[in-house]
């Protein structure tokens, strides 16, 4: 149902700003083990005629960097949830920003044990009403679930927007059991820099520069284990709230976004968790849902106030009989790299997956020509046998299609028309629908898949075709076809047998309409998203017959849902404008070396952001280039440079890092490099060197 047209500040109120504000800085919070980490906290104070008030706390516990990478954004929610009576305090995590301790990897059972510390040490407090909740995105997402998981007694409520229930299936490592590439190559090396940036000097005293110099010392680099570990298994299974969703008591109010790689778990966590939930996802990438593209956007801290109000401070506010799922179910919009917005309607569901929900299977049949196949609907007709023959192009993705998994800001946008790329894979389209056709959920491709070789890749991609003949993406997924039956226990293809494999896509809320076609493509390669299966090949898709290769479309009879959707305030928070960014131009190009054989995408991202004190000051940027070829798949390369420069209390420090992973058929080759230069003087410089076997990847 579309939004009604009722005021939201009337019609669903949140607690106003009625507080003077207190800021703390470098707020030591002991944890078990006797570390004292480092926190910002923003507490609000009692009004003059509520001397005894007390206040719930909202604890986001984040490796990047308190005061100064994120300070601005932090002071500036602080301010506003503080004004609204909730403490709001920033944690950096042990071995990052000014926590003490070493950072040996991300989500490590110890930094897990921290946060619910932290929780109780908070509850503790004499200014505290007893009640914790815990928000943030992506890695804040990801702590506020794992601490969850820990049932601290004071927990009350978690916010995790773009997060994962699960660490293999649902990060930046690994994408259906393939090695990730652009998402990996930015996260791992930027890591690399953001890891060795220093305490704030004013915070460690005598101390400071034993403890930088032992954090550069003896901080692993997090790229080596993650590419060791290539199966699922007890090393993803930390952290991951997928084994026992019954494991979180704390209510749960999960955000997500269509074009983000984290919206599954919103699914997954709105049907198997046993907390009291709630769940909301629109358009949109991997950013916060005010300014998120592609849109319609709205205040999503008016969604969270009113969520921790009912849990944090008992406020009978009604938010808990909402839907408990509300999403955007988008139509077509002709496709382009960074949308302002996408056509549809917000739908809101009770329950998950849909009390209606359905199936329609379109069965995969040859057409007229090679790779030009049809889609033919239950009741067409037999579908004749028939055998698809294609080769291993590992470039396939790169000219069309988005930078990364999950799309974010520059440069990491969406996918272009994808019929150029469409011209060498099998293809396999509807006839017009004759009404609008509405999915909402998981997409299937059940394919018969006969390969050459013992490694492939399947990568499959739903389009809806407009009645012009443009090609715009709906979703995708991916599959190692070595992870066919498990992703802890893998297993090599049989070069020449036909193989039954299921391909799940990402989730999607869409609406198909009339006139339109829907087209499923398949493909053996995602470049640069994922490194490509590492043997030249040819594969056979089998159609028809016993080998009855189809899409299972997930399907809802009108798509627009059996509850009112709430009239979300789409008006911004009103945060106060701490310090300034200034940023370069972007950069995503795409070099196709004819002579060389190659394709190499490249990428780059600068910019400087002014602390609000006027004075402080972070260069931040990275350079990446990523080379696939179609006639040598084994041989695959990414290179990033990632610069870190930080003007503090009169002294600069200089942070270069540079991370270079590439390909033979049998093992991936690490080169790391790290240079650290304390106002202009060498301070510290090593290279790693690793060497990790592929394990059917």
């Amino acid at each position: 149902m579309t939004t009604p047209s009722t005021d939201p500040a009337s019609a669903r109120p949140a607690s106003q700003p009625e507080h003077a504000v207190a800021a703390l800085f470098d707020i030591r919070i002991p944890v078990s083990d006797g570390v004292e980490l480092s926190a910002n906290l923003w507490l609000p104070e009692p009004r003059p005629d509520h001397a005894d008030e007390r206040f719930p706390a909202i604890l986001e516990m984040i490796p990047y960097r308190k005061d100064d990478w994120r300070l601005a954004g932090d002071q500036a929610r602080g301010e506003w949830l503080a004004a609204r009576g909730f403490a709001f305090c920033r944690l950096d995590i042990r071995g990052t920003g000014s926590s003490p301790g070493i950072a040996l990897d991300e989500y490590t059972a110890r930094e897990t044990h921290d946060g619910y510390d932290a929780v109780e040490w908070l509850a503790a407090q004499p200014w505290s009403n007893g009640n914790v909740g815990m928000w943030g995105i992506s890695y804040g997402g990801f702590t506020s679930i794992q601490v969850a998981m820990l049932r601290p007694p004071h927990l009350k409520a978690i916010v995790p927007v773009m997060a994962t229930d699960d660490r293999y299936l649902t990060d930046v490592h690994y994408i259906g059991g393939c090695v990730t590439v652009s998402e990996l190559s930015q996260y791992a090396v930027s890591m690399v820099g953001m890891n060795a940036m220093p305490p704030k000097a004013e915070y460690r005293g005598a101390a400071w520069a034993d403890e930088w110099r032992e954090r550069l010392e003896e901080t692993p680099i997090w790229l080596f284990e993650w590419l060791r570990q290539q199966h699922d298994g007890p090393y993803w299974r930390q952290g991951s709230l997928a084994a026992d969703y019954g494991a979180i008591e704390a209510a749960i109010f999960s955000i997500g976004g269509w074009m983000d790689e984290y919206v599954d778990p919103v699914l997954r966590m709105q049907e198997h968790c046993t907390a009291p939930r709630r769940s909301l996802i629109g358009n949109w990438v991997h950013s916060l849902p005010d300014d998120a593209y592609p849109g319609p956007n709205l205040d999503w801290l008016h969604e969270m106030v009113r969520f921790f109000d009912h849990w944090l401070k008992g406020a009978d506010n009604g938010v808990m009989d909402e839907a408990g799922l509300v999403y955007f179910r988008r139509e077509y919009a002709a496709p382009e790299r960074f949308p302002a917005e996408w056509p549809g309607a917000w739908v809101g569901e009770a329950t998950w997956p849909p009390a209606d929900a359905a199936e329609r299977v379109l069965h995969l049949a040859a057409g007229e020509a090679p790779l030009v196949g049809r889609l033919a609907a239950d009741g067409d007709g037999s579908v004749a046998p028939a055998v698809e023959r294609f080769r291993h192009r590992p470039t396939t993705g790169a000219r069309t299609a988005g930078l990364s998994w999950g799309a974010g800001g520059a440069p990491n946008g969406l996918g272009r028309d994808m019929r150029p790329d469409e011209a060498l894979i099998p293809t396999f389209t509807s006839a017009p629908l004759e009404k609008p056709l509405d999915i909402v959920g998981f997409p299937t491709a059940i394919l018969h898949w006969e390969s050459s070789a013992p490694i492939a890749t399947a990568v499959v991609r739903l389009m809806d075709v407009a009645p012009d003949g443009t090609s715009a993406q709906v979703t995708a997924g991916i599959l190692n076809l070595t992870h066919r039956a498990s992703h802890a226990d893998p297993s090599p293809l049989e070069p020449g047998v036909v193989t039954e494999v299921r391909v799940v896509m990402r989730s999607i809320g869409y609406r198909f309409l009339a006139g339109h076609r829907v087209r499923l493509s398949v493909a053996s390669s995602y470049w640069p998203v994922i490194w490509p299966s590492p043997f030249a090949a040819e594969y056979g898709l089998h159609l028809g017959g016993e080998a009855d290769s189809r899409l299972v479309l997930p399907t809802v009879p009108s798509g627009d849902g059996p509850l009112a959707v709430p009239p979300f305030k789409t008006t911004p928070a009103g945060l106060r404008e701490a310090g300034s960014y200034s940023g370069e131009s972007p950069t995503w190009r795409i070099v196709d070396d004819v002579i060389d054989g190659s394709l190499t995408v490249t990428s780059s991202e600068f910019g400087e952001t002014i602390m609000p004190d006027g004075r402080t000051s972070l260069y931040t940027g990275e350079r990446l280039e990523m080379t696939a070829r179609d006639d040598d798949p084994a041989s695959a390369r990414f290179h990033n440079e990632v610069v870190y420069r930080l003007r503090d209390s009169g002294s600069e420090i200089l942070i270069e890092a540079s991370g270079t992973m590439r390909s033979t058929a049998t093992d991936f080759h690490m080169n790391v490099g790290l240079r650290v230069t304390l106002d202009g003087a060498p301070f510290f410089e090593r290279g790693w060197l690793e060497t990790i076997p592929r394990h059917l990847v």
